[in-house]
């Protein structure tokens, strides 16, 4: 028996230094692996460009991709592995939401 699809929200940081051309790739490669995985994509895109609150990695401005979809926990935590060993990911973080939650921010 399937489990019932879980609905997650992934934030991304990338250097604001990046291409759009890499900055694209970055979010292709994230729709790709959890599509893989049998995740349904909602939204992958460019959230906003933002200053950060503290310098990381010596950045003091980045640009924040947004992942939604559901999908098996799989789905995340692979997405989670391929974000950590990019070196052009100052920082990410996943939440899961609640399916009215992500109703209704979609």
């Amino acid at each position: 028996m399937m489990e019932h699809p879980r609905y997650y929200e992934t934030m991304a940081i990338v250097p604001t230094a990046l291409d759009e051309a890499q900055v694209e790739a970055i979010i292709e490669r994230a729709r790709n692996v959890l599509e893989s995985l049998g995740a349904k994509v909602h939204s992958a895109r460019v959230w906003d460009k933002r200053k950060l609150a503290y310098e990381i990695k010596k950045h003091k401005e980045g640009v924040y991709l947004l992942f939604r979809y559901e999908g098996q926990p799989k789905a995340a935590e692979e997405l989670n592995r391929i974000l950590k060993i990019n070196e052009d990911v100052i920082r990410y973080r996943t939440f899961r939401l609640e399916p009215e939650e992500f109703a209704k921010s979609s």
